[in-house]
């Protein structure tokens, strides 16, 4: 089954909307999850990959054999079952886009969790790459232009994402060749209410920031355009234009003043200063006070990503602060990944990666704290005894995807 946006169908019998769609499809699915006593009867499990709110991931190797997969666990005890089913079902409607995490088949439930495989992305999310400065410019055009197109792909099905920013985006290699926008925990069918935030998010758009419980809004392809365009400025300066989108947050009110200002001055505020005219014209699009009037992702890159090889935005990316300057407010949250500098030439983003010395040295930048294992021929990483307590071997080669025949690591998970 495939959800479509039912303002496109061609003329004939209409195509039922996608929020029915999506719930046919959960109803039917809700009868083939596995139930199993232990994930290990399925997957030899690894190590811990993230955790948050919404459960852990953790990298995984199926037991018949084949590819490691990040496998998505979510605690029953907080979790409801709709809501599990809801995630697995979106994503695997959507992994045909390649710009979507592709979610894999075969959901299984255990006593304690509801779990489903994702694919791996070696590289770790984009906030690992953002620790001490934004991206090059040809990384942050492969980026904002795959987003943009994984955006589009979803919007023309009538689902909005509700949850883009930096950790979202997982990274498959060191030069952003293919990124991915993964968890799909809060995408929802166009339309569907939305309630405020939780707390102050620097990527909500402000026209969620001044809801008040309980009252909420339809849930529009705008916010996630708001999203990529708060994206955009973290990528390019490794810090968030702002803590939230609202009154009396400093670094708002200066923007918004400056957008709304007619007519509007020639030169805009700090740190919106530093950008291009072209730069600036695709902020405006994506960040518009006017959930109305703002772009849609695709059409506002289209129309502007020329800007990435301006020379006065050039020259911003070149002049980042040293590694050993103050910190900068509104920082990307720290992870425990930070990519290494890459160094010599960037490869066609057309041709695929080979495993070079210089892929082998930036795609090892998740074994941050790890030395080479020396009990295996397979190139794979166990961590440094200086850095860690764990002794065990991490088991992959971060390149070539090799398995490795150390022990399975005891992580607390059925």
């Amino acid at each position: 089954m495939e959800l479509r946006d039912p303002k496109k169908q061609e003329d004939g019998d209409p195509e039922e909307d996608t929020a029915t769609a999506l719930q046919r499809l959960v109803d039917l699915t809700a009868s083939r999850v596995t139930p199993v006593r232990s994930l290990r009867a399925h997957y030899r499990l690894i190590r811990r990959l993230g955790s948050g709110s919404y459960g852990h991931v953790l990298l995984a190797r199926p037991r018949q054999g084949g590819r490691a997969v990040a496998l998505k666990l979510l605690p029953r005890a907080s979790v409801f079952r709709t809501t599990f089913l809801r995630e697995f079902c979106v994503g695997r409607c959507v992994s045909s886009h390649p710009g979507l995490l592709q979610t894999l088949a075969g959901p299984l439930e255990t006593p304690r969790h509801f779990a489903f495989a994702q694919e791996y992305a070696p590289c770790g999310d984009l906030s690992g790459m953002l620790q001490e400065r934004g991206l090059p410019e040809l990384l942050l055009k492969r980026v904002v232009a795959q987003l943009a197109g994984a955006l589009d792909f979803l919007h023309g099905r009538g689902l909005v994402h509700a949850d883009v920013k930096p950790d979202n985006v997982l990274v498959f290699d060191p030069v952003c060749s293919r990124v991915a926008l993964g968890d799909l925990g809060l995408t929802r069918p166009e339309g569907s209410p939305t309630p405020a935030p939780p707390g102050p998010l620097p990527s909500a758009p402000p026209e969620l920031c001044v809801l008040l419980p309980p009252d909420t809004l339809p849930l529009r392809p705008a916010l996630d355009s708001w999203g990529l365009g708060v994206l955009l400025f973290c990528a390019a300066t490794a810090c968030f234009p702002w803590d939230v989108a609202l009154a009396p947050d400093p670094e708002f009110e200066v923007f918004a003043g400056w957008m709304t200002a007619r007519p509007q001055p020639p030169r805009p505020p700090p740190p919106w200063d530093q950008f291009a005219p072209p730069a600036l014209a695709l902020f405006q699009g994506l960040l518009d006070l006017d959930p109305e009037t703002r772009s849609p992702p695709l059409v506002a890159v289209q129309m502007h990503l020329v800007i990435l090889t301006c020379a006065s935005f050039r020259a911003l990316l070149l002049s980042r602060e040293s590694p050993g300057s103050a910190p900068r407010e509104h920082a990307v949250p720290s992870t425990p990944r930070a990519t290494t500098g890459l160094q010599g030439p960037l490869p066609d983003p057309m041709r695929p990666l080979q495993p070079s010395t210089q892929t082998r040295r930036a795609g090892a930048a998740w074994t941050q704290g790890s030395i080479p294992c020396t009990q295996h021929s397979h190139g794979c990483w166990k961590p440094d005894p200086q850095a860690s307590t764990y002794k065990g071997c991490l088991g992959l080669n971060p390149v070539t995807d090799k398995g490795c025949c150390g022990p399975e690591t005891s992580l607390p998970f059925d």
